[in-house]
């Protein structure tokens, strides 16, 4: 029965349905021991783990493992200090598990939505060479950069738009409570308005009039936005037109190929097999069509080709044309060096410092440029306003001149 159960035909062992028996069975197990079942209070409605949740527990973790607590230990103190609800559920299910065979990293895959593929590899390996602690330590500095450069590209790409959305909230605050005040005397007078005048009092009424049909109008967009980017098609554009942006797809394109420099260094750093390495970074960057741009390396590196020669690479002429847009020339030659002198990780991470400077001065520089941008759209929208609000003071004065 045993054999049945947990094996194969070639004597495999079946881990999967052995880790489920014993969580059943732990279960079973902590609800005797408490003397009840599980109630409502252990549900957790609407709860998530963030980034910063994440780098907390793991920050925590290494620097009680570094300590010298041992990990049933670690585990049990971060139980107490886990703000977290989920999280602090995870990490007393980690606790647990130990006591039944079930490592750390075999707990995480339980709860992929909360611990990313590179952090259960990295885990992985640490619980299989007896290194967590050192793995811990880069796993916190790894994620504490991602969640820095995040930020980052966030708020170079949130500024404008905040400004932007103020920009248009004061426009339609003008035409709504200020232009129907000011252009009713007009209309009373019946004197002809000029076309500037006509154009803006038509976009007024329009937002007074129909503004229940802009609404919908504007919550279609929304749904219909929302209903493409759940198919995979649509993700897949979404992500070529953020390539494709002028300013912005430069940071995007960046950020993905930073992202993958630090999680494939990491993990080949930690020990893991180079397919692997690929394999796991390409979940790690977040724009979709990088993902299948890593995924058709690992493809062709696992058919006997190089990184640099699936890159597009090609040395073996004079002229050489570069077509991959994703990944630059200059990032195919540094793998070309490092494959050829056998340090493809230390050659990634002097030119993944040089990306990660050179995106932060164009995002400071960005963010300094906008500024200036928007004040004078801001200058033109309200400019045009008051000119198309000022030019009927000068047709009545016109007409008081021939009285």
């Amino acid at each position: 029965m045993f054999q049945k159960k947990f094996y194969d035909k070639y004597w495999n062992f079946d881990n999967t349905k052995f880790i489920a028996l014993l969580k059943k069975a732990q279960k079973q197990q902590l609800n005797t021991q408490l003397g009840r079942k599980s109630s409502t209070k252990d549900i957790i409605l609407f709860a998530s783990v963030s980034r910063t949740d994440l780098w907390q527990f793991i920050n925590k973790f290494s620097i009680f493992i570094n300590s010298g607590i041992d990990v049933k230990g670690a585990l049990g103190i971060l139980i107490k200090q886990m703000k977290n609800p989920l999280l602090k559920k995870i990490v007393a299910e980690m606790r647990g598990n130990i006591n039944h065979w079930i490592s750390i990293h075999e707990t995480m895959l339980m709860h992929p939505k909360v611990f990313d593929s590179l952090t259960v590899a990295l885990v992985e390996v640490g619980e299989k060479t007896g290194q967590l602690w050192r793995i811990l330590a880069e796993l916190d500095t790894s994620l504490l950069d991602s969640i820095e450069l995040k930020w980052k590209v966030k708020g170079a790409m949130i500024y404008p738009m905040i400004l932007f959305s103020l920009t248009i909230s004061m426009v339609v605050f003008m035409m709504i409570f200020i232009i129907p005040k000011i252009t009713a005397s007009f209309e009373k007078t019946g004197s002809e308005l000029p076309a500037m005048t006509k154009i803006v009092v038509g976009i007024s009424h329009f937002f007074i009039d129909d503004w229940l049909t802009l609404l919908w109008g504007l919550i279609g967009i929304v749904i219909v936005l929302k209903i493409v980017w759940r198919t995979h098609i649509g993700r897949l554009f979404y992500a070529k037109l953020f390539t494709k942006l002028p300013v912005f797809g430069f940071i995007v394109k960046q950020s993905n190929v930073i992202y993958f420099i630090k999680a494939f260094t990491i993990l080949i750093d930690a020990g893991v097999l180079l397919l692997e390495a690929l394999k796991t970074s390409s979940k790690v960057v977040p724009n979709l069509l990088y993902k299948k741009e890593l995924i058709r390396i690992k493809n062709e590196v696992e058919a006997g080709l190089t990184i640099s020669k699936s890159l597009w690479l090609n040395l073996d002429y004079d002229t050489n044309v570069y077509l991959n847009d994703l990944f630059s020339e200059e990032f195919a030659y540094v793998v070309s060096t490092g494959e050829e002198t056998w340090s493809l990780s230390e050659s990634l991470k002097k030119i993944g410092r040089n990306y990660d400077g050179e995106l932060k001065r164009y995002i400071g520089n960005l963010s300094a440029m906008m500024e200036p941008i928007i004040i004078v759209i801001v200058w033109f929208l309200v400019g045009t306003i008051v000119i198309a609000i000022m030019l009927p003071f000068f047709s009545l004065g016109k007409v008081a001149k021939k009285l």
